[in-house]
């Protein structure tokens, strides 16, 4: 027996009884003729056998061909053999059932899109056929549109100090996933992942100045791809940077004044204790008294002193008119070379014995210490709120200098010095300290125009070693120090006292190298001038210690001063940055009291201590005390 469907043989069949057949019908197409073969020969055809295949449905066209990834999308599609199409998984996009569709005709379904991602088919079934895979079938999930923003957690934020940016991206129909660049001027500076649409990046590395941070989402299969607008990010110098930078601006011209007052102080005196064609042996000097060990009397032609008799004349100088120098237990002097200034005191001395000839001496070695305190009143803190209850800005400065004299002509001295230097100032204004030392060394000379009036001149060299911290901030940084002295001093004698009007100027220029401190902050160069003029008087007056051969010489003076300042303060970034505005300490007008106490004892060496206090008129106010001592040979 055989069953073919019109020229194939079916696929299977049973035979169900003499008058019944069920058959499997082979693959075919068209209206064909159902024929049962046996022994008794093949079944004749008739209108009763015919079998007609049904074509499978076939898509033509979609229209629109895209739509968003949620669906919703209202599609057309056109082609044949959708007659009769029924059930939920009549027509798919891809793996995925139409949210809904209607059969409109044999050549036409309109269908609903359900969501989805990417490029997908639509399968229409009918009878068990699914229409073939084409171009013409294909749908495009559109992503869904995202928007990016951006926001920061710091704005302006402190360099090292860390920022969270913070990215969140919406879109309509869902939450975007995936993952966000952040860069800063077009460079990526990182990357986080979305976590319910918020993606997050810390960062403390971001430059000191201002840079321009974006978002950007990458997108899904589900969600479009987005950017944030731009975000200004401000990074600013730590506080404790700026205060560190204020620190140095203010407090290393107050060290290289002092350092000024106390080198040019200290060669002032020198010079003049250079000096011996008849001079006192004690005068005042700048901020103390000076020792003229070339003064210490002499015999110089051999001549014998006077007798001595009652009264000024035979006490204090001989029959020859020169002053007898036992009446301070020292040698002979000879010549005009008579000290008014001891005349007053000269009857209470007792005549002794002439000593031998002495050489003069042209060379001096002496050292000068100067130790200076500063307190600075009636500043201001960071809110301009009056500190008139403290000290904002104090500390200690000392000064130690060496220096050697020789005296070329008798109206022309030169000698070289050299010293050093350490200090300790605090500003509690800014919770700062700066400590330091250094070293100086320089060259001097001194000419004497007229018997009563010398001009001086000196030139010195310092290098500087700073140390500051302001807070947390922390910084070493080093200066070099140039020097320029000058000025003319007069000298005269009336009534026992010693005279000295003088006019003098020092000037000064310090350049400071730059340097990153502990925060990372690129802290510029500093340079600055700086300087002061003034004019005075001092007086002193000689007085004998018993019988011992010390002279004591107390003396005190009085000086108007003018301060200048010019700085040229790099910006606290090495670029990029602006430059800080300092105080000055000690700027304009002000003045100066001075006073001490000088011994010279009979073998010729000499001491002397002094004290001076600056600012009068200011709200600087500066103690200076001084020791001095030299020796000719």
């Amino acid at each position: 027996m055989n069953v073919t469907v019109g020229a194939t043989a079916a696929t299977s069949f049973t035979v169900n009884s003499a008058t019944s057949i069920t058959a499997t019908a082979p693959a075919g197409s068209a209206v064909v003729d159902i024929r049962v073969t046996t022994a008794g020969g093949t079944s004749a055809t008739s209108a009763a056998d015919q079998f007609s295949y049904l074509a499978a449905p076939v898509i033509t066209s979609i229209s629109p061909t895209t739509g968003p990834a949620g669906g919703g999308t209202s599609v057309t599609i056109a082609g044949s053999g959708f007659g009769g199409t029924t059930g939920a998984g009549a027509v798919r996009f891809g793996a995925v059932n139409a949210a809904s569709y209607t059969v409109n005709s044999a050549s036409s379904i309109t269908a609903v899109s359900p969501p989805g991602t990417g490029t997908v088919d639509i399968v229409v079934t009918n009878n068990s056929q699914a229409s073939s895979v084409t171009a013409g079938d294909r749908f495009t999930y559109q992503s869904a549109t995202t928007q990016t923003a951006l926001a920061s957690s710091q704005n302006p934020s402190q360099f090292g100090q860390s920022v969270t940016f913070t990215a969140t991206v919406t879109a309509s129909g869902g939450t975007p996933a995936g993952t966000v660049t952040f860069a800063d001027s077009g460079a990526t500076i990182g990357s986080a992942t979305l976590s319910g649409g918020v993606a997050t990046l810390a960062v403390s590395t971001l430059a000191i100045g201002s840079h321009t941070i974006t978002a950007s989402y990458g997108g899904s299969t589900t969600f479009a791809s987005s950017n944030s607008p731009s975000l200004a990010q401000t990074v600013n110098v730590p506080i404790d940077s700026v205060r560190l930078r204020a620190l140095q601006l203010n407090v290393t011209k107050m060290v290289a004044q002092t350092s000024g007052q106390a080198i040019s102080g200290a060669i002032d005196d020198a010079i003049a204790d250079s000096f011996n064609d008849g001079g006192a042996f004690m005068t005042p000097g700048n901020g103390r008294i000076r020792f003229n060990f070339s003064a210490d009397p002499r015999d110089g032609d051999g001549a014998e002193p006077a007798t001595s008799t009652p009264g000024f004349a035979s006490s204090a100088f001989g029959s020859d008119g020169r002053r007898d120098a036992s009446s301070f237990g020292g040698a002979r002097r000879s010549g005009p070379r008579v000290d008014d200034a001891f005349a007053a005191i000269a009857q209470q001395m007792p005549k002794k014995a002439p000593p031998k000839w002495q050489e003069e001496k042209q060379w001096l070695l002496w050292a000068d210490v100067r130790s200076a305190s500063l307190d600075r009143w009636g500043t201001t803190n960071a809110n301009g709120v009056a500190q008139a209850s403290q000290a904002s800005l104090y500390g200690q400065q000392v000064n130690a200098l060496m220096g050697l004299t020789y005296k070329a002509t008798p109206t022309l001295a030169i000698g070289v010095v050299g010293g050093w230097e350490t200090f300790s100032y605090t500003e509690q204004d800014i919770n700062g300290k700066l400590k330091g030392d250094g070293w100086t060394t320089g060259t001097y000379l001194g000419w004497k125009i007229l018997p009563t009036l010398r001009y001086d001149a000196a030139v010195t060299y310092s290098g500087i070693g700073y140390n500051g911290i302001a807070g947390t901030a922390q910084g070493n940084f080093t200066g070099e120090r140039w020097m320029f002295a000058t000025g003319l001093t007069g000298t005269y004698k009336t009534a026992g006292f010693l005279i000295e009007p003088s006019a003098r100027v020092y000037a000064l220029r310090e350049h400071q190298n730059s340097y990153v401190d502990s925060l990372g902050t690129q802290q510029g160069t500093h340079d600055f001038m700086s300087g002061r003029a003034s004019g005075g008087v001092k007086a002193a007056y000689p007085v004998p210690w018993l019988d011992s051969g010390i002279v004591l010489t107390p003396f005190a003076g009085l000086y108007g001063d003018y301060y200048f300042n010019k700085e040229d303060s790099g910006a606290i970034l090495a670029a990029g940055g602006l430059p800080l505005a300092s105080t000055p300490l000690l700027q304009g007008w002000s003045a100066r009291a001075t006073g001490g106490l000088a011994a010279r004892f009979p073998g010729g060496a000499g001491v002397a201590i002094g004290g001076e206090f600056g600012g009068l008129g200011s709200n600087t106010q500066i103690w200076t005390l001084s020791a001095k001592a030299n020796v000719p040979f």
